[in-house]
């Protein structure tokens, strides 16, 4: 498995696996239809490709086959967002997720804090960042494309 920085030639690769993870995790939790107009909206290849000079876009490889992408950006000087971490969902509990945090991880600088938002009823990305320290910051409802999801703030404190 390796992880690197995404490249425009990457982006119709992360569009895949953005479609099929949103699918797979958000089944049950958003209606297809709001989840497509999301999709279209954010994950469209001149947007990733937008998205990489914006924010750090990192993919995971593993036998030549992209099979998850993550990214953050800096909220302050001393703060990121974790805005993104997605992954095949065959290549699931496998430690790609692992993989990518560590990788954004290190790629952070002078970050002391570290945030996620997580839609409520997303169980496997709760345990994921609350098995690695990460603690419930807030509770809001986000509106994705008119659709009012609960969702929690995470934050991690850096040592």
């Amino acid at each position: 498995m390796f992880c690197r920085r995404a490249v425009p030639e990457d982006a119709k690769e992360i569009q895949d696996i953005a479609v099929q993870s949103w699918h797979d995790t958000y089944e049950d939790l958003i209606p297809r239809d709001v989840q497509q107009a999301y999709l279209d909206k954010v994950y469209h290849e001149e947007k990733i490709i937008e998205r990489m000079k914006e924010s750090n876009l990192f993919i995971c490889e593993k036998a030549g086959r992209t099979i998850g992408f993550a990214a953050f950006f800096y909220e302050t000087p001393t703060s990121a967002e974790v805005s993104a971490i997605y992954v095949l969902p065959g290549a699931q509990r496998e430690g790609v997720g692992s993989a990518l945090m560590e990788h954004l991880w290190s790629h952070m600088q002078n970050v002391r804090d570290v945030y996620v938002d997580v839609e409520a009823g997303n169980e496997k990305a709760e345990t994921f960042y609350t098995a690695r320290g990460f603690k419930k910051e807030a509770e809001f409802q986000e509106d994705i494309e008119g659709y009012r999801l609960p969702t929690i703030r995470l934050r991690l404190r850096m040592q």
